[in-house]
């Protein structure tokens, strides 16, 4: 992992431009590494106590309800924030009501690891729809933070939504340097039995 590649991960969790951290180009990107979990910690533990609340305040209302408010009132910051602290099952029933292009908007701003029963709970389909969505947006940071964190069975599935000149790109942006050749290795397994299967 480069320090370049951190930093731009690094702007994405802040919502600046990486340009601004052109400083940081010098620092071992382990540490800038730590950093970004550091402040990642930091926003999602904020407020954590109303965050709390507000989950469970939400298992009084039925998910198709929590859906709408979700799109239309929390929005992706608020939603990807409480995402952790919802139980799973009731979360996987609320992601299955969201657009793809909300979803997106969500995974952008979620972190992954807080979520991961909800995410590895996704339905195939609804697992490439948002993959198609955040590539077509090109955004390969979102992906690599869910290719760090998804099952097996939901990086395959996304893996045709995925086009071929972005997966080195993809895996510049892994955190763990040992899932560039899990990648990779899936992605020739899929374009074979994809080509035994025509």
């Amino acid at each position: 992992m480069s320090s370049d590649a951190e930093i731009r991960k690094l702007a994405r969790v802040l919502g600046v431009a990486p340009e601004r951290f052109s400083y940081l180009r010098d620092v071992p990107a382990a540490d800038l590494r730590l950093l970004r979990d550091q402040v990642t910690s930091v926003l999602f533990d904020a407020h954590r106590g109303a965050l709390e609340r507000m989950a469970g305040a939400s298992r009084l209302l039925p998910t198709p309800l929590l859906a709408r408010m979700a799109e239309s009132v929390f929005g992706p910051v608020l939603s990807a924030r409480i995402a952790g602290l919802v139980e799973v099952s009731r979360g996987v029933d609320i992601a299955k009501r969201l657009s793809p292009g909300f979803l997106a908007d969500v995974a952008a701003e979620l972190d992954p690891r807080r979520a991961a029963g909800i995410i590895a709970g996704f339905p195939p389909p609804l697992v490439v729809a948002v993959a198609r969505e955040l590539a077509r947006r090109e955004d390969w940071i979102t992906i690599a933070r869910f290719v760090d964190t998804l099952p097996e069975t939901a990086i395959v599935a996304s893996l045709g939504a995925i086009p071929e000149h972005a997966l080195p790109r993809v895996a510049e942006l892994l955190d763990d340097p040992a899932r560039v050749h899990y990648l990779t290795d899936l992605k020739a397994t899929h374009d074979s039995r994809g080509r035994n299967s025509s």
